[in-house]
């Protein structure tokens, strides 16, 4: 019962936090972390509802939620055949890819939707979410210990 009370908190304050800075996206980052973690029983619960939510609160068409968690577990699980999930350059390499992903894939669906979003614009929640994912990374290994055992962590 912990835990889920514990996940229901964090996705409030991850809805507050989306509400706070536009664009930053905190489930991607929390995903990966469990994968990390190896915490696959929470992430594979965790990621529907999450997707739902973001789903529901953005103004794109359908599907751009379950495309950018697919690439961001596409990317992990790649980088990690070449560097350990725990070492700094993964973390770095794995923002700068959740950027350029993010913006892509805003571009992408606007075209789809025949939206015209300056490039401006999207570079520049392309670059927040390179800026933000090892900060949002590093706080939820922080408060791990909240969430419950870290036997599984890797070193």
């Amino acid at each position: 019962m912990r835990i889920v009370l514990w996940w229901l908190f964090f996705t409030a304050l991850c809805i507050w936090i989306h509400s706070l800075i536009q664009g930053i996206d905190c489930f991607g980052p929390a995903l990966l972390v469990l994968l990390h973690l190896r915490r696959i029983r929470e992430a594979a619960w965790l990621t529907p509802v999450w997707i739902l939510i973001n789903e529901g609160a953005g103004s794109l068409a359908f599907g751009l939620s379950v495309l950018w968690i697919g690439g961001l577990v596409l990317f992990f699980y790649l980088l990690r055949q070449y560097l350990s999930s725990s070492n700094l350059l993964f973390v770095l390499t794995l923002s700068l890819l959740a950027g350029i992903w993010d913006a892509t894939l805003i571009r992408l669906m606007a075209a789809l939707q025949e939206l015209n979003i300056p490039s401006e614009e999207v570079l520049m929640l392309g670059m927040k979410t390179a800026v933000a994912f090892p900060f949002l990374w590093t706080a939820m290994l922080a408060v791990f210990p909240l969430w419950g055992q870290s036997d599984n962590v890797p070193s």
